[in-house]
């Protein structure tokens, strides 16, 4: 009697623990890349972390090239990308767009050559070397054709490129009130950026159950102002990690 009872309760603890792993919501695989040196990341990382915790939904951030972690989501391999700009829903409406924002990227211009590469807008990079990071549409989408186009796979590639004179200039995206990330001595960022722009989480289609919880909590934390303060706190760790080279 006293084998029958324990085998009971060895299959009961065994059946409990099987529920409480199947109760555990499975993490949501978030495409995400030049997680080592973009300050970009970083901070929607730190904005998303902190949403996500709100609704008790655990997250994992996938380490991808850019246009893979866009193919990825696209064919469902992911649940969704880090940020895209508002525009990127026009030309995939199957995608889900968090109305608000969890970023604001600048488009800088660094250069060694600020007395001669004097470029205002898009159209003046004409003729001219332009390193960029691979897979940021909006630049791709913005650069003129007589632009050489050189791309980079990180921030940090892209400093070496214009360092080693390859580039006549690199375009960095960076949030819109970061300090220039490079010591600047002969190399310049140009003061006014070539545009200012809002980044949006997206997830895909099977997330729209999940879609307007996390729209509630990010309104919220906007209009609290923490939101804010977790970019800027995120831009200050990065900061302080990263010194300027």
């Amino acid at each position: 009697m006293r084998m029958l009872l324990l085998r009971l309760l060895s299959c009961l603890t065994v059946l409990l623990c099987s529920s409480a792993a199947l109760a555990q919501p499975v993490p949501l695989r978030i495409g995400s890349w030049d997680r080592d040196s973009d300050p970009l990341t970083a901070v929607s990382e730190a904005v998303l972390s902190r949403a996500y915790a709100e609704l008790g939904q655990p997250l994992e951030f996938v380490a991808l090239p850019n246009r893979r972690a866009l193919q990825a989501m696209l064919a469902g391999e992911l649940d969704g990308n880090l940020h895209r700009v508002y525009e990127f829903a026009a030309t995939h409406p199957d995608l889900l767009r968090i109305a608000t924002p969890i970023n604001t990227s600048a488009v800088r211009i660094y250069t060694y050559d600020a007395k001669r590469v004097q470029p205002h807008d898009w159209a003046q990079l004409q003729g001219l070397r332009v390193a960029y990071q691979r897979g940021v549409l909006r630049i791709e989408q913005m650069l003129p054709a007589g632009a050489r186009r050189v791309e980079a796979g990180s921030v940090n590639e892209l400093f070496k490129l214009l360092a080693a004179g390859i580039a006549d200039v690199a375009l960095c995206t960076e949030p819109a009130q970061a300090p220039p990330l490079r010591r600047l001595g002969k190399l310049k960022r140009l003061e006014q950026p070539l545009e200012e722009h809002l980044l949006y989480h997206y997830l895909g289609a099977r997330q729209a159950e999940l879609a307007p919880r996390l729209a509630a909590v990010l309104q919220r934390l906007q209009v609290s102002g923490e939101l804010e303060a977790i970019r800027q706190a995120a831009l200050q760790a990065y900061l302080r990690q990263h010194p300027a080279e």
